[in-house]
């Protein structure tokens, strides 16, 4: 349908008027709409008479799914914003950029149509010179669809990640790749970079190619050379060799992750019109002999699996939700994993790079799968562009072309498949292994597991025996890539898993080289699954030791244990006066898992207040720890009487990767701050105290005690068919350590009624101008109601919504700070009673 022109005006965050070399921006709110009756295209939506006007917004970089009338929308939505280009721009090379659109896009400029993309993890772009109106207003046109899923996994649609125009002059850079291999006996590294440029003009371009390195800021190598880049030319290429000296060289490593700057400046006419920079870090990766080495040296890694997400921002994933999980998974000691079946963008690899974790980028194929065949053209481009794309990056230590597809029955051309495609993946990258990610390769011989570098092993039961029979089949060693039970729980107090039981499983065997379970967090999702893998009705995928809203779960501290690069930490002979304790620290067994060479770790103490604030902390450099060494027992002391001693080994960057803590004094008192009553439970809700490690609720009859379980959370749910209706019960809750209990808190009395417990909040969050609000959703719940204001217990607002486990408050002014509270209607109509009000600033 044709619709009168409208003109649309959007606030750039700067000057719209764009210059050679500029890069515009065009995040933000683009015009917004849904098409599941698939009519845009007919129906030409993408024509510059479109009326946007009664379109809705959308943020870009966004999902949809975050919204709660999209909330579970698959198909087809459109996108559309305008933008200028200055008449002077005319000659220059413009391209638009999107970072990521999932899944399968279409693009439209000025009503014309430009490209397709349907690889919706991985960054691509468009000439749009022909395209632009120089002069006038334009129009970008996107129609995404989200439909393509793999997996359990949910699939967030929209454009998820940054876009952006790019402006440059017609011969430009187009990337670099950058092999760096060190000579472990010299010390020296052989550093060769490949510089690939293109030529859009009509004429070949005389330049200088200058390129320097540095590490650290500071230059410690660089080069020009001439060349003559010819017309129209996509991917025109020259190599540069460096061989730094030993004084130059700084290898990267998981606990030192050095890391060198290359940058190239494309000069024309004696001045620079183009450049680039990117990051490498000198190490290498090898398997030798059944065992895994990293610059010459044994590991034994452990690691996670990561679904890159969260029910707060979708995955999109911002900086601070990148920087959280991977300081965390440092805290747990990470080294090596396959974080994620599905490619992570840039900025993910990048904080690797820095912080020292090793990880394979995958072509996420899954069980049975029709694109597992050698002719089907759709993983090869994947292969192809996740290998450009990511290169460079150091924390990248191989490839992997599929994930569970290796049995014939499912997937009749898998041996072709995987053959070719690590064949291919070798002749693009020859410095790095290439696997494929079996849960086969224990149960069949021949598997095409056959093709890969190592065994990479998915299982999720019978552990050790499966490394052993896939071991003894195909004589390679084996790294279980995924391995786990059953799904834990989404409440972080019920978590429980198993972890020192697998780990004993596996650990002692020589041919199995390390561990990743899946998952590290819990995810969206609405898989159904067999009995004890089936998602809750809140759409939380509990397999993850912290839940969607990244608060840990018992299980996340019982992994810490099992993944600490040295076995425990032992506290014992405390000085009467407490200040003075043995410590002894127990390395890591030859053939444990984790084991590898310790460097530079510490030992720290900390003492604490009355209050149990940090008063005095202390520390001291180990020497060098071996896997096998003897114990190590240390003196520690402190000057003054304390409440408690927290002892913690830290690595080189300072991540505290085990911790013990000893009380000397009990808890502070706690204070509850809300109650429900309900026909089917009393919930307490308190206020966390410091010195606590656990709580527990007290109540009471007619002078008889009662008590619940412990918990790690802020509330307790108790639910005893001894507490009838109308009877009027007290309350009271304590805190506790290894010293003993707190004194009560002051006592409240209840009454139990036949009303409703309101679902728990488990989390609130300021994203933009929304408020996102987590909260527990059950079989029976119908609708869920929130009432907000400005002012604490004046709700001026209220908005109504079905979502399951997570909605979105839109509208929310920034500035000031909001109060809500929630409810649930369930399915037979009746509504909760409010839960306590949540304060957000």
């Amino acid at each position: 349908m044709k619709r009168k022109l409208i003109t649309l005006i959007f606030t750039l965050t700067f000057s719209s008027v764009l210059t050679a070399n500029e890069k515009l921006d065009l995040n933000g709110k683009w015009n917004f709409k849904t098409d599941p009756y698939r009519v845009g295209e007919s129906d030409e939506w993408f024509s510059s008479e479109t009326d946007y006007t009664c379109w809705n917004e959308m943020d870009v970089p966004g999902n949809w799914d975050l919204y709660n009338e999209y909330s579970e929308y698959a198909g087809d939505a459109w996108y559309n914003r305008s933008f200028f280009v200055d008449e002077s721009l005319k000659g220059q090379s413009i391209r638009i950029v999107f970072q990521s659109v999932y899944n399968d896009c279409k693009l439209w400029i000025n009503g014309r149509k430009v490209g397709e993309n349907h690889l919706g993890f991985l960054p691509f772009h468009f000439d749009i010179s022909e395209f632009v109106n120089y002069g006038m207003e334009n129009h970008i046109t996107l129609v995404v669809n989200n439909v393509f899923k793999r997996g359990a996994i949910w699939n967030w649609g929209g454009i998820r990640r940054p876009v952006w125009l790019e402006i440059t002059n017609p011969t430009r850079l187009e990337y670099q790749h950058i092999t760096a291999i060190p000579d472990l006996k010299r010390g020296t590294a052989n550093v060769n970079v490949k510089i690939v440029s293109s030529n859009s003009s009509g004429i070949d371009v005389s330049a200088t190619l200058e390129i320097e390195i540095q590490r650290r800021g500071e230059r410690i190598a660089k080069h020009q050379m001439k060349t003559v880049i010819p017309a129209y030319t996509q991917d025109f290429a020259e190599t540069w060799t460096v061989i730094l000296p030993k004084s130059k060289v700084e290898l990267w490593h998981t606990d030192f992750p050095n890391l060198y700057a290359s940058t190239i400046t494309l000069i024309e006419e004696n001045q620079p019109s183009h450049s680039l920079s990117d990051r490498f870090g000198i190490r290498k990766l090898e398997v030798v002999g059944g065992k895994l080495m990293l610059n010459g040296e044994e590991i034994r890694p452990v690691g996670f699996n990561v679904v890159p997400e969260d029910r707060m921002t979708g995955n999109t994933l911002p900086m601070e939700r990148i920087r959280e999980d991977v300081d965390m998974l440092k805290e747990l000691g990470v080294t090596m994993c396959r974080i994620s079946h599905l490619p992570i963008p840039k900025e993910y690899l990048d904080y690797l790079d820095e912080k020292g974790i090793m990880t394979f980028e995958e072509v996420s194929l899954w069980g049975k799968d029709q694109w597992v065949d050698p002719e089907n053209p759709m993983p090869k481009q994947w292969l192809s562009r996740m290998i450009r794309e990511k290169y460079n990056h150091p924390s990248v230590v191989g490839w992997s072309v599929g994930n569970e597809i290796g049995f014939p029955t499912a997937n009749p051309k898998v041996f072709d498949y995987v053959k070719g495609a690590v064949e291919m993946a070798k002749s693009l990258d020859k410095t790095r292994l290439v696997v494929y990610i079996s849960h086969s390769a224990d149960s069949q011989m021949p598997d095409p597991v056959e093709y890969s570098d190592l065994i990479m092993l998915n299982k999720y039961g019978n552990w050790g025996n499966a490394a052993q029979k896939a071991w003894e089949l195909h004589q390679k060693p084996v790294f279980m890539s995924e391995f786990g039970n059953v799904l834990n729980h989404e409440d972080p107090n019920l978590s429980h898993i198993e972890i020192s039981r697998m780990m004993e499983d596996m650990r002692g065997r020589e041919y199995l080289l390390g561990v990743s379970p899946w998952t590290f967090n819990d995810y969206r999702s609405t898989y159904y699954g067999r009995e004890g893998w089936a998602t809750p009705v809140s759409q939380n995928r509990c397999w993850g030791i912290v839940n969607t809203f990244r608060q840990k779960k018992r299980s996340y501290y019982e992994f810490k244990k099992e993944f600490a690069p040295v076995k425990r930490i032992h506290i014992s002979e405390i000085n009467e006066s407490g200040n003075s304790a043995l410590v002894t620290i127990i390395p890591r067994d030859k053939t444990d898992i984790p084991a590898k060479i310790l460097r530079a770790y510490k030992v720290c103490w900390h003492t604490m207040d009355e209050d149990f604030n940090i008063r005095d902390s202390y520390e001291k450099t180990l020497a060098e720890i071996y896997p096998g060494d003897e114990p190590i027992n240390l003196n520690m002391t402190w000057n003054k009487k304390a409440s408690g001693l927290k002892v913690e080994i830290s690595d080189p960057q300072g991540y505290s990767v085990l911790d013990e803590v000893i009380y000397f004094n009990v808890p502070l008192q706690p204070e509850i701050i809300h109650a429900s009553t309900a026909h089917n439970g009393m919930r307490i809700i308190y206020q966390p105290v410091n010195g606590s490690m656990e709580y527990f609720v007290r109540y009471s009859q007619n002078g008889n005690f009662f008590y619940s379980d412990t918990t790690i959370n802020n509330f307790v749910t108790i639910n005893d068919n001894q507490i009838k209706l109308k009877d009027k019960w007290e309350f009271e809750v304590f805190a506790m350590n290894n010293a003993g209990v707190s004194d009560p808190s002051e006592k409240i009395e209840l009454i139990k009624d036949e009303d409703e417990l309101p679902p728990i909040i488990w989390a609130t969050r300021r994203v933009g101008e929304s408020i996102v609000i987590g909260y527990t959703s059950l079989p029976d719940d119908y609708l869920y109601e929130v009432e907000y204001g400005n002012s604490p217990g004046q709700y001026d607002k209220n908005i109504i919504f079905k979502n399951r486990g997570v909605a979105r408050i839109p509208g929310v002014q920034t500035s000031v700070p909001v109060y809500l509270r929630l409810r649930v209607r369930k399915q037979w109509g009746f509504a909760s009673e409010w839960s306590q009000e949540i304060e957000i600033l």
